[in-house]
């Protein structure tokens, strides 16, 4: 089982900077961070839709152009909202990558910044349309479904949309069929968030591939 360093261990370091990201590439298998557009066009790695909570600022990322975003600082730390492709060459090449795209229309984008990666990155959304749009442009990149706790059938749901990946709540995976079904037709199966290193080893156990932290655990 490998290790998922979520947001770059998110109680560890201000979540989605480079400063944690790179920390989180040393203690982690792969690192995750999220994706959106801000309001001049540049994609930036940041979880919320609003830009309140990580920088004390007011507003939507959306609305908010990046010479703004880089006046606040993440969670009072000293360290900016970065850019995809600031982070991208701040990784080292051996760490794979997770990472999630938190809203519509900005998958072909995303694919331009990844090209060159020598990275292992997974595409992964909640959103169906992004992942389609991934599998359109460029059939061999990996993607990863994120099963919200409303889908009904997620498995059924990403082989639907050609998915490498699914990722669902720890809780799902350790009392629903849905690893060994996801395991049965090849889907690498991804786990969040986890807080203990035994429920870490009960999901290898069930079979899961990946299991993502908030900090650095035993796996």
């Amino acid at each position: 089982m490998r290790l998922i360093a979520h947001r770059g261990f998110a109680s560890m370091a201000p979540e989605n900077t480079i400063a944690a990201l790179t920390s989180a590439a040393g203690r982690a298998d792969a690192v995750e961070f999220d994706v959106r557009r801000c309001g001049s066009g540049e994609l930036v790695v940041i979880h919320d839709e609003t830009i309140d909570r990580v920088t004390g600022g007011i507003g939507t990322v959306a609305d908010t152009g990046l010479d703004e975003l880089r006046t606040y600082t993440v969670l009072e730390s000293g360290e900016r909202v970065p850019t995809l492709e600031e982070v991208l060459s701040a990784l080292p090449p051996a760490v794979e990558i997770n990472l999630e795209m938190k809203e519509l229309g900005i998958a072909a984008d995303i694919l331009d910044a990844i090209e060159d990666v020598e990275n292992r990155v997974v595409t992964t959304s909640f959103l169906a349309p992004e992942l389609r749009t991934v599998r359109e442009i460029d059939p061999s990149q990996p993607t990863g479904l994120l099963a919200s706790r409303h889908l009904d059938a997620p498995v059924t749901t990403a082989v639907e949309l050609d998915c490498d990946v699914i990722g669902a709540n720890y809780w799902r995976c350790l009392t629903t069929r849905l690893v060994p079904r996801a395991k049965s037709l090849g889907l690498e199966v991804h786990s969040w968030s986890i807080e203990r290193p035994l429920t870490a080893k009960l999901l290898e156990l069930r079979g899961v591939d990946y299991v993502s932290a908030d900090r650095p655990i035993c796996v």
